[in-house]
């Protein structure tokens, strides 16, 4: 039996980190990190943990997504599982966990500046420990924390938190393969709203650059409501708006009868990156995601960034997509 503790508000006005952490009734919202890592012998993986709450005509359920991918083999392995009721999920300050497959243990205090993220999840293919120490304070993005998803009106908002630079320990079990003394970088969001999730003008290209000089980049592009928005991090933890810039994507994809972008131009500050799939993009359940190199003008890479892409951008899309059959 989990234990599910909420919140009086809606994240807007923003309230404290440690209040936005937790389950807000009226909402669409999701806890969500992705993380890469590499053992210095030349293997690179990704892994992605989503809890969701769906709010959708007033019906709300959850969704636990967890993902792996190999990106040498270029191979995904990934869990979607529905939960109605909250069954099994225990969702606090503290603790995220649905009863078998995951783990979330955020150390007291882990919302305010700095703090440790323990995580675990598993599935048939794989098992996976990480440890994530934040170098930086969490960061309320776009607005003061508040982000407009592409069309006008107040409902048309979501609140947004992170903590954009964790740096991660791990060790993966890769179908009967150890992998041991992986390390990397975690980025942990903390958004939603009472957003009109059925519409597509609210879908989005949301890129996370992590420079390996310990700055990030966060881009949340509506390019079919030509609206954009962002934030830059500084290696201090410092942190402004950023919504002065452009994104063009370089390349599209088909993927089982729907587009989406599959590389950018981004530029801003005077300067233009390109930002090019490592592997192939996975599809979860109302997301494509993918992992991605950063290069500058020199050709030179300079981080890597995680890509999540939904299909309303490019595609006509109806709630019931999400479900059908792959």
């Amino acid at each position: 039996m989990g234990t599910i503790v909420k919140t009086t508000g809606t994240g807007i006005p923003p309230r404290s980190f440690a209040d936005e952490f937790l389950t807000h009734p009226k909402c669409s919202e999701w806890w969500y990190s992705t993380t890469y890592l590499e053992d210095g012998g030349g293997n690179r993986f990704a892994c992605q943990f989503t809890l969701a709450q769906v709010n959708i005509w007033g019906i709300k359920f959850r969704l636990l997504i967890t993902s792996v991918t190999d990106v040498n083999r270029n191979k995904h392995y990934n869990t979607q599982t529905p939960i109605f009721f909250g069954k099994g999920v225990t969702a606090t300050d503290t603790l995220l966990s649905v009863d078998g497959k995951c783990k979330a243990v955020f150390e007291p205090n882990a919302v305010c500046p700095k703090g440790r993220i323990h995580l675990e999840m598993d599935s048939d293919a794989f098992h996976i420990v990480c440890d994530m120490n934040a170098v930086k304070p969490p960061v309320r993005h776009c607005d003061g924390g508040v982000l407009q998803m592409g069309i006008p009106g107040e409902k048309e908002r979501t609140y947004y938190m992170s903590m954009t630079n964790l740096a991660t320990e791990a060790e993966l079990v890769l179908e009967g393969r150890r992998y041991p003394n992986l390390k990397g970088k975690t980025w942990f969001d903390r958004q939603g709203g009472t957003y009109t999730l059925t519409d597509g003008r609210t879908c989005w290209e949301w890129l996370s650059l992590r420079f390996f000089d310990d700055t990030e980049t966060m881009i949340f592009a509506f390019p079919q409501d030509n609206y954009y928005d962002g934030t830059r991090i500084e290696r201090d933890g410092s942190y402004t708006r950023l919504n002065d810039y452009t994104l063009e994507a370089t390349d599209v994809i088909t993927w089982e009868g729907r587009q989406f972008s599959n590389g950018w131009r981004l530029t801003y500050g005077g300067r233009t990156y390109t930002v090019t799939p490592q592997a192939d993009g996975m599809f979860n359940v109302f997301f494509f995601e993918l992992l991605a190199d950063i290069k500058d003008e020199a050709g030179n890479l300079v981080g890597y960034a995680v890509v999540e892409l939904l299909p309303g951008v490019r595609n006509k899309t109806t709630p019931t997509d999400a479900f059908r059959k792959k």
